[in-house]
């Protein structure tokens, strides 16, 4: 790739290099344009003796190419590719799901120089033809060799699969009717961004035969389970942590890194996810089960290592002096 300062008249087929205008300020040939023989009639018939320009080599790729490059191969499924527009390619998901970023094969991508990939947080729900990435190419070019080796894809998007919820309310008939009213509408509020719907809503005593009876009687029906009470989950000895061990599951994690939301339970009954969920689900503010919701219903299931890994950033609430 050359950078030239060119007669007008030996510009034609070259790439602008940047806004070219009259007199007066109009622009007559915006930056990374192919000047063509009507630009040059034009930019003469305004005096416009000299324009600098851009010409490629042999081994060049064009800024729209290169960018459409990277797009295809640092993108896996459930994504679709725009067309270039202005050296950059924007990605955007196929259908409604969880976007899936991968950090270390990202990081590689900008070893490339020139190449720059612009993401949404990764783990984030998105709808169907939302924008998850932007990829910009600096130059006007980049060499060929600079895609001999490339990185393996780094964006993707799952799609939400664990669409059946059913929700366990522990307690009294008193305690459940007010869990109703204050536990259950927030939390059908946060299904609405990863497509899951209510399919169940059992209530039972706050005793741990009673809780394995309702989680054996939930997992029958739905792909996720959410467990609510009048209170937290206080520690391993309480009654729904003890009734998922009596029906047969495992606690994957107790305790998240994250506020609001620090008493959370993880755990699978039977390959279904088990959300012991904090009190902080009857208020609309973002929380421990907002974060982590979209992987499950996307059956990215987290490991205890994947909730530890929320504390960058878990403090939600984090209020200014």
């Amino acid at each position: 790739m050359r950078l030239q300062l060119r007669p007008t008249a030996q510009s034609e087929k070259c790439i602008a290099r940047h806004n070219i205008s009259d007199a007066t300020g109009r622009r007559l040939v915006s930056k990374g344009r192919v000047i063509t023989a009507a630009d040059v009639a034009q930019l003469q018939l305004h005096a416009i003796e000299l324009v600098h320009v851009v010409e490629l080599d042999a081994d060049d790729i064009d800024e729209h190419t290169a960018a459409t490059l990277v797009a295809v191969r640092c993108s896996d499924s459930g994504v679709r590719i725009l067309p270039p527009h202005h050296g950059r390619v924007d990605v955007v998901a196929d259908y409604a799901g969880m976007v899936l970023v991968r950090e270390s094969q990202l990081t590689d991508w900008h070893a490339i120089d020139g190449v720059t990939i612009a993401t949404v947080a990764g783990w984030s729900a998105v709808t169907a033809g939302q924008r998850i990435a932007t990829i910009k190419i600096l130059p006007f070019a980049l060499p060929r060799q600079s895609f001999a080796v490339t990185p393996a894809p780094a964006i993707a998007v799952r799609p939400f699969v664990r669409r059946r919820v059913a929700i366990i309310m522990i307690g009294s008939a008193v305690i459940c009717a007010r869990l109703q009213r204050t536990h259950i509408p927030p939390l059908q509020a946060r299904f609405v961004p990863v497509a899951a719907t209510v399919v169940a809503t059992i209530q039972c005593e706050a005793d741990s035969q009673a809780v394995a009876q309702a989680l054996l009687q939930a997992t029958a029906c739905a792909d996720i389970v959410i467990t609510v009470a009048e209170t937290s989950i206080m520690d391993r000895d309480d009654v729904m942590p003890q009734g998922l061990l009596r029906a047969g599951g495992t606690i994957t994690c107790y305790g998240a890194p994250v506020e609001p939301g620090n008493l959370l339970l993880l755990g699978q009954l039977a390959g279904t996810p088990v959300i012991g969920a904090p009190g902080c689900v009857r208020g609309h503010a973002r929380n421990v089960v907002d974060a982590l919701l979209p992987r499950i219903v996307a059956d990215c299931l987290p490991t205890a290592r994947d909730v530890y890994a929320l504390a960058n950033g878990g403090l939600l609430s984090a209020a200014k002096e």
